[in-house]
């Protein structure tokens, strides 16, 4: 297990160092949610993000584990709808970097991998654990035919986050100002545009 992944958006503006100490550092996943597949066409590039079927591969840690060396100031964060997930990304070149709950001080992060990330630098991050929400996979070649591990994932969240709390290492949050507010700007999706990014398979 690495000790140290990179991450970065396409153009290379924003960069990011996760701490890798341990194989239960984090969890990686792959989701095939309807909302992961818009957002992913929302960002115009879904074929270098998703995997065969329309998955996307997030790696699943603690804000603590995450470093942002570069960027940080060209990140924004998208909502599918006014109560939707945070959908954070690098508007240099519309590449999705994390995903966090509304109430970014809760400590979870789940970092978007981009394909070509799974085997250069995030190589390090291990196998995929979990295939999710597999009945909205797109109907081709690759696609898996059901869900697996998505308890043994949710529990792994828990236990993460439960440590982080006891330890202290949830006061740690890179995506948080002193303040206690997310250091990016957010916005809702209007409809339309949600609609439009929508893969014909899901409408």
């Amino acid at each position: 297990m690495a000790a140290t992944a990179k991450k970065t958006c396409r153009c290379g503006v924003v960069e990011v160092t996760l701490a890798v100490p341990a194989s239960g550092a984090g969890t990686r996943v792959t989701c095939y949610c309807k909302d992961c597949q818009t957002a992913a066409g929302l960002f115009g590039h879904a074929d270098e993000l998703l995997s065969p079927g329309g998955g996307s591969e997030i790696w699943q840690t603690t804000p603590d584990r995450v470093t942002i060396d570069a960027g940080a100031e060209h990140l924004e964060i998208l909502r599918l709808s006014p109560k939707g997930l945070f959908r954070w990304h690098a508007r240099c070149c519309d590449t999705p970097i994390f995903n966090t709950m509304s109430r970014v001080a809760l400590p979870f992060v789940g970092v978007v991998l981009r394909q070509a990330e799974l085997d250069g630098a995030a190589s390090g991050l291990g196998r995929s654990r979990c295939q999710a929400f597999t009945k909205h996979a797109r109907p081709e070649p690759g696609a898996p035919k059901s869900d697996r591990g998505f308890i043994g994932a949710g529990l792994r969240v828990l236990n993460r986050m439960t440590g982080a709390w006891t330890s202290g290492r949830a006061k740690s949050n890179p995506l948080l100002t002193e303040d206690g507010a997310p250091i990016a700007p957010v916005s809702v999706i209007p409809l339309e545009q949600r609609q439009r990014a929508t893969p014909d398979h899901l409408r």
